[in-house]
């Protein structure tokens, strides 16, 4: 599930070995939150439960737990680094060894209000040997771990467990939102060289800096396509939805993009009066925005200092990649390439749903498979099953 500002959006999907299978996608508006932050956990629950109830109706499943896709303002990446000596008189690593070194390396030291969301395994290093992904079962007598760890803020990650408990959906995992879209919408020679991921949703958008394979630098800005639309809905004394409306229909990044003789009719707020906009003028109540937005990106690039490290230049996602033109105007002020990311890892997809604004949602569904996969590999198959009955029975008492 991905919790917007905006808009509530789950997704399910069967897994076959690799292959991910969609089986159904909703979306339904959001109500309760603010620029990612949740501001009335009722509302939030209910939105959650409608979306649910929809995808159930949809695919004639019942759901009773979830991955839920986490962003907001106080998002942060802390990397830290962390070196344990090999107990095993083999010198041979073992899972403990690694879960040991792991424990160090997000033993450290957070304010109060801050909450560890979940650890990114950049890399090991064995003996000094580099770029190592899974040390178990390697020989060496000192074991480092590189990693990035997820900060967000406290009462954030408990009003939306509490919105989730509200309608008795179990969490199974709570995941950052920028690297859930990465899943599905990055390629790996992306992020191993070097690639900048802009998310812009409603409230929020999300510049995330990936290298080497991993996440690096993050950070959440507290704007979004709302930003423009109700900058729209003022200037032309219209409603929030009217603007919206006008803006995904009729909107363009800058003036120079815009029908000179183009006339959009836009209503009031009371919607029975409609009067005649040019799409110029449209335009460069957009564009004041869109400019301003991709100054604040720019920024936090350069205090990521990677615009010189970043050969896969920026991949535009998220529901505010859709403005015709954004990508064109952010690569011009920029100076790097920039293309809109659409969740083409998720093979056989219909074109209805390949579209920028479903890329975390899509990507959870990727994230959720290969961890299944994983843990599948590691343990044998009979617990597997006794997994499997663990969770029936659960279901049947619940």
């Amino acid at each position: 599930m991905d919790i917007g500002t905006s808009f509530v959006k789950a997704a399910m999907a069967e897994v076959h070995g690799q292959d991910v299978h969609l089986l159904g996608l909703t979306k339904v508006p959001s109500f309760g939150l603010r620029k990612g932050s949740i501001i009335d956990i009722e509302s939030t629950a209910k939105s959650i439960d409608n979306c649910l109830s929809e995808l159930e109706r949809l695919t004639g499943i019942e759901v009773y737990s979830a991955l839920l896709g986490f962003s907001g303002v106080s998002i942060s990446i802390l990397n830290n680094h962390a070196v344990i000596a090999v107990a095993n008189p083999t010198y041979e690593i073992t899972q403990e060894d690694k879960e040991r070194v792991l424990y160090s390396a997000r033993n450290l030291s957070l304010p109060l209000d801050k909450a560890i969301i979940q650890i990114i395994e950049r890399q090991y290093i064995v003996d000094s040997y580099d770029g190592v992904k899974d040390p178990v079962g390697m020989v060496g007598s000192r074991l480092e771990a590189e990693v990035a760890i997820v900060v967000g803020a406290i009462a954030a990650i408990q009003n939306l467990q509490r919105s989730a408990q509200r309608i008795n959906l179990h969490v199974d995992d709570l995941m950052y939102t920028a690297l859930l879209g990465a899943e599905s919408v990055l390629l790996p020679a992306e992020m191993e060289m070097g690639v900048v991921l802009v998310d812009i949703g409603g409230g929020t958008t999300e510049v995330t800096y990936f290298e080497e394979g991993s996440v690096l630098q993050t950070s959440v800005l507290p704007i979004g396509g709302e930003y423009i639309t109700k900058d729209l809905a003022i200037v032309l004394r219209t409603s929030m939805e009217e603007a919206n409306r006008i803006k995904e229909i009729h909107g363009v990044a800058s003036p120079e993009m815009a029908k000179s003789d183009m006339v959009v009719h836009v209503h009031n707020i009371q919607g029975k009066e409609a009067r005649e906009v040019s799409q110029q003028v449209i335009a460069e109540i957009i564009s004041a925005r869109v400019t301003e937005m991709t100054e604040l990106i720019y920024a936090e690039l350069k205090q990521f200092q990677c615009l010189n490290r970043m050969p896969g230049g920026i991949v535009l996602t998220g529901g505010g990649a859709k403005l015709v033109g954004f990508a064109e105007l952010m690569e011009e002020y920029i100076s790097v390439p920039v293309r809109v990311g659409l969740p083409e890892n998720v093979k056989g997809l219909p074109p209805d749903f390949n579209r920028p604004q479903n890329a975390v949602v899509l990507g959870g569904l990727l994230y959720s498979a290969r961890q299944r996969a994983s843990k599948q590999e590691e343990s044998p198959r009979f617990m597997g099953l006794i997994d499997r009955l663990t969770y029936w029975f659960k279901d049947l008492f619940r």
